[in-house]
């Protein structure tokens, strides 16, 4: 990584832009301006359904040496069902993480996808050090990503040796049917009279902006000012199709969260020998749901959480199985990063405190650790899980 893109990426994980194959996307991370003139369409549940099922006739489904990474959400759920009736008698394959003594885990809704569709299961309890080790696994291979990276390569790296050629994962209906999940509907509807670059710009995800904004020299200032007018380009590229907050937000999300998965599960994938399938981003779906406004695809109701999205497919699924199944509350992976990372951070960050990028001030950054150190886990940012990696990341550039 260049300085100003280790700047980008302390802050939010991931380096904007690049080729992820996501229609609507040009190969420099921005956007198609020509995808999304279909804007607004009146759409109906018949036309997704249409669409839904024609994603079981996608061959990666029908491949039996793919392996699906499934949360048990809906999106995998689908995905699961389909692959069991186009494998039939064969059994399909998949892998699901937890994590241990956390309650960040949707066990229960991966054994309910089991019970209809049985197969072949790795499942991965992960604690600090198995996290740790996917950490260092990545290291090994020079990619830095988001706090999923880690539990994702370490439990790919538990299977051992395999013959799976594809990984398959349910990537793209949370950005394509809500949009930001980090943010209630509450929050978009507190932004709609804010100018859109602006809205944009609060909503972004920048998980250690504020930690790393006081420790910045002026080397880093210079960098961070760099990284911001980039960002900003994306803003007003989206404020240019003339759309509310509530669909700007959903492609703010679809250039950046779902660009940035597909950089993890492409990168990752390709460590362990496979290749990345998505079978919801098609271009014809994702075109379908971009020209449709989002108040359409959603159940807007006195609930304003983010489980309103995806009202279609849930719609779909629920042919299949239970209300409770597809209605009920999903978790996610959400690893438990700072618990995992604390007692080696103290350790490895002082030892290579040398080692840290040039554009942070030494003595502020040492006084920010010193600081934390004092007080275990009151901070809700990212900034010791970040700042290990660009430290890792020094250490391998320097042999």
């Amino acid at each position: 990584m260049y300085d100003y893109e280790q700047v980008e990426y302390a802050i939010f994980h991931w380096v904007f832009g690049g080729e992820y194959g996501l229609p609507g996307i040009n190969p420099n991370g921005f956007l198609n301006p020509a995808f999304f003139e279909k804007y607004p369409t009146k759409s109906s549940y018949k036309s997704f359904s249409d669409l839904f099922s024609k994603i079981k006739s996608n061959p990666d489904l029908n491949d039996t040496n793919a392996l699906m990474l499934c949360s048990g959400g809906v999106d995998s759920s689908l995905l699961a069902y389909f692959r069991k009736n186009n494998l039939e008698p064969s059994p399909q394959s998949f892998i699901h993480t937890s994590y241990v003594e956390h309650n960040n885990n949707d066990l229960y809704k991966f054994i309910n996808v089991l019970n209809l569709c049985p197969g072949n299961s790795f499942v991965n309890s992960i604690n600090d050090s198995g996290y740790l080790k996917g950490l260092d696994i990545l290291s090994e291979h020079n990619f830095y990503q988001n706090t999923y990276a880690p539990t994702l390569a370490f439990s790919l790296n538990s299977i051992g040796e395999h013959n799976f050629s594809n990984l398959i994962t349910g990537s793209g209906p949370d950005e394509l049917f809500y949009g930001m999940e980090k943010y209630s509907w509450r929050e978009f509807e507190k932004l709609q009279d804010v100018p859109i670059v602006k809205a944009l710009e609060i909503l972004d995800p920048s998980y250690n902006k504020k930690t790393y904004v006081r420790l910045f020299n002026n080397y880093g200032k210079e960098l961070y000012e760099l990284v911001s007018q980039k960002r900003k380009k994306l803003y007003e590229s989206i404020s240019e199709l003339e759309m509310n907050i509530f669909d700007s937000q959903r492609i703010l999300a679809y250039a950046t969260v779902t660009a940035q998965h597909m950089e993890l599960f492409n990168k990752i994938a390709k460590i362990f020998k496979m290749k990345h399938k998505a079978p919801y981003l098609n271009e014809n779906l994702v075109q379908l749901a971009f020209s449709t406004p989002l108040t359409e695809l959603i159940s807007l109701g006195s609930d304003k959480r983010v489980e309103i999205g995806k009202k279609y497919l849930k719609k779909y699924l629920s042919k299949y199985m239970s209300y409770e199944h597809v209605y009920g509350k999903k978790i996610g992976f959400h690893a438990p990063t700072s618990r995992y990372v604390w007692d080696y951070s103290k350790s490895f960050l002082i030892e290579n405190i040398e080692l840290i990028p040039n554009w942070l001030n030494k003595d502020k950054t040492l006084n920010e650790l010193n600081i934390r150190f004092s007080k275990p886990l009151e901070f809700g940012d990212y900034f010791l899980y970040s700042l290990i990696n660009l430290i890792k990341h020094n250490i391998r550039n320097t042999k």
